[in-house]
């Protein structure tokens, strides 16, 4: 995805061109009445989707020119599965959340893709920065300093723990490669250790949470699912 980012200067919100993932301050696009906050145990971020009417703290970005990326929120085996279907498209289905990464710092969740982004273009490159499926999140530290990431299933060239990184905007590699398309895999990441490997400093609040997945700079198609993606306390 060709991405814009916010640019804030006193009360004045100016988009952008060019790469550098969002960065977004609460009051921004993200920002609802109604975000995310810890209750009691841990958080499933499905339990309050509704992709046929998306609202509850829940927006989708859409771009310029590009068709946006299908998302849909059926049941597999009984469970809430969030299908996400590319055909040179893309879009950014966020949860504004309020969360402090002290309190649940833990994201899990499973993933399969059963259409990986097929293309010659590198994907360490903004012209092939397109994946099948990829967590798009942001932190703030209480100060005014923010932080944006992105968790990521890399096409051909990444293994997990690796970093891919284009600009200045990081992606944490999860899974990926096509030996691994067509089963679940079952994925953690540690956020407070994500936002220090981000550069990030200060007490870490999770300020948005969703999917990013795209094919609109390839012009590929993909194909894959999301499903038991829970924020909870220290394993």
């Amino acid at each position: 995805m060709r991405k814009r980012f916010l640019a804030i200067a006193a009360f004045t919100v100016t988009l952008i061109a060019g790469y550098g993932g969002y960065t977004v301050l609460r009051g921004s696009f993200w920002e609802t009445d109604t975000p995310l906050l810890i209750s009691s145990g841990p958080i499933n971020l499905l339990d309050d989707l509704d992709t046929g009417n998306v609202g509850h703290g829940w927006k989708e970005r859409t771009f310029l020119r590009v068709t946006p990326t299908r998302y849909r929120l059926n049941k597999e085996d009984g469970v809430p599965t969030l299908r996400c279907s590319t055909d040179n498209s893309g879009s950014i289905l966020a949860r504004d959340t309020d969360i402090a990464l002290s309190d649940l710092p833990i994201l899990s969740w499973q993933w399969k893709v059963i259409v990986p982004i097929s293309s010659t273009i590198p994907e360490d490159t903004e012209s092939g920065d397109d994946h099948p499926l990829r967590f798009y999140l942001q932190f703030s530290n209480g100060t005014g300093e923010t932080k944006g990431a992105e968790i990521i299933w890399s096409n051909r060239k990444y293994t997990s723990g690796d970093y891919k990184i284009i600009g200045s905007f990081p992606h944490l590699v999860a899974n990926g490669l096509d030996e691994n398309v067509g089963v679940w895999h079952d994925q953690t990441v540690d956020l407070r250790q994500l936002y220090i490997d981000i550069g990030g400093t200060g007490t870490p609040q999770l300020e948005v949470l969703g999917f990013f997945c795209d094919s609109d700079n390839t012009g590929a198609e993909s194909d894959g699912y999301f499903r038991n993606i829970v924020l909870s306390p220290d394993l």
